[in-house]
């Protein structure tokens, strides 16, 4: 099963929690089945874990979707790329958001980002992938272009 994973997902950790709701969601879901609970009684879900049901067109009910959803999940959770982002100050959601749309579109659609702070770098971001680090900060800016500003100094 291909999994798509909505923006609203963007680190290790949702992908955890929204694994986790869903192994909660199931368990409870088949419990009430038990029963006999008429009808059955499913537990209330979170936007992120319904985003993605919605996006994977899987109908929670169905015990088989979610074993095959909670596969996927299990499998992203473990596989997933991890690019790290260092930012100066907690970034907003909506930029985190922006970042992994354009990772997903660009390099891979399971990318997932996990964001550190290093109030040092002053501005900008130092990008870190498995195999290299990008330092786009105004500290190593600053720090390259140093001859020119002695020189304007």
């Amino acid at each position: 099963m291909e999994l798509k994973l909505p923006p609203s997902l963007t680190t290790k950790q949702d992908l955890t929690r929204v694994h986790r709701e869903l192994q909660v969601f199931n368990d409870l879901s088949l419990q009430s089945v038990m029963r006999h609970d008429k009808p059955v009684k499913y537990p209330a879900i979170s936007d992120s874990l319904r985003e993605v049901a919605v996006l994977n067109q899987i109908d929670l009910r169905q015990e088989n979707a979610c074993k095959k959803l909670l596969d996927g999940l299990e499998v992203l959770k473990e596989k997933a790329i991890i690019i790290r982002i260092s930012f100066s100050s907690d970034p907003p959601e909506e930029i985190l958001q922006k970042i992994v749309i354009w990772f997903r579109k660009e390099i891979d659609q399971h990318i997932v980002i996990q964001v550190g702070l290093q109030p040092t770098i002053a501005a900008g971001i130092v990008l870190s992938t498995p195999n290299h680090q990008y330092d786009f900060s105004l500290r190593q800016h600053l720090y390259k272009n140093r001859n020119k500003l002695i020189e304007a100094l």
